[in-house]
């Protein structure tokens, strides 16, 4: 008989700590171990977003690009880029021949107010266009990516090594008109955070 009651009391005893659970100390502790590691785990799956959409952007660029010396051949002229205009209307003509191409740069507006936003780095980066001298006004035009991430830096240069004529990351040359792509100079023109600006040159 006490063996019976033993057993059931040790039975009751057990299931009142199962139904216990988590009391709201260690509930508590638990959010803010999973806020504290959320918090450090952020800027890397930020970084390892930015890697991912380097490609799939210099592919955006080069098309882009390709629609734009296309258009520009069929003039026949040796400065074809004139005709691109003041900074907001040859940045409109990026962003309207990259409608329905582009997958990664964000073209928004239509017709002359058309702007063209770049996903490396800073929200809402604007993308800006301009007639450029290389060495003849007119003759190619420059491409400028705002607050790019360090993530993207040098990757966005190295994919695009082969179509621009001339690259400058932070305002240092890492390639020159006639010149090598120098792939150590660019690294070490990189900052960190979205600070790193790019200007590629396209004839």
């Amino acid at each position: 008989m006490n063996r019976k009651f033993s057993l059931n009391a040790v039975t009751k005893t057990a299931a009142r700590h199962i139904q216990a659970g988590f009391t709201l100390i260690e509930l508590l502790f638990v959010i803010a171990v999973i806020g504290i590691l959320a918090a450090l785990a952020t800027p890397f799956v930020r970084e390892l977003l930015i890697e991912g959409r380097l490609e799939p952007t210099a592919k955006d660029i080069i098309n882009i690009t390709n629609t734009m010396r296309a258009s520009a051949a069929a003039s026949g002229s040796p400065t074809p880029y004139t005709d691109l205009g003041a900074a907001a209307n040859a940045t409109a003509t990026f962003a309207n021949a990259g409608r329905g191409k582009a997958t990664n740069i964000t073209i928004a507006g239509v017709g002359a107010a058309a702007t063209a936003q770049h996903q490396l780095g800073a929200t809402n980066s604007q993308v800006t266009v301009a007639v450029a001298a290389n060495p003849v006004n007119g003759d190619s035009f420059t491409i400028t990516l705002p607050t790019a991430n360090k993530a993207a830096c040098p990757g966005l240069s190295t994919q695009l090594n082969r179509i621009a004529v001339a690259m400058t990351i932070n305002g240092v040359v890492v390639k020159a008109v006639g010149g090598n792509y120098n792939g150590a100079t660019a690294e070490n023109a990189c900052t960190a955070g979205d600070t790193n600006a790019y200007v590629l040159t396209f004839r």
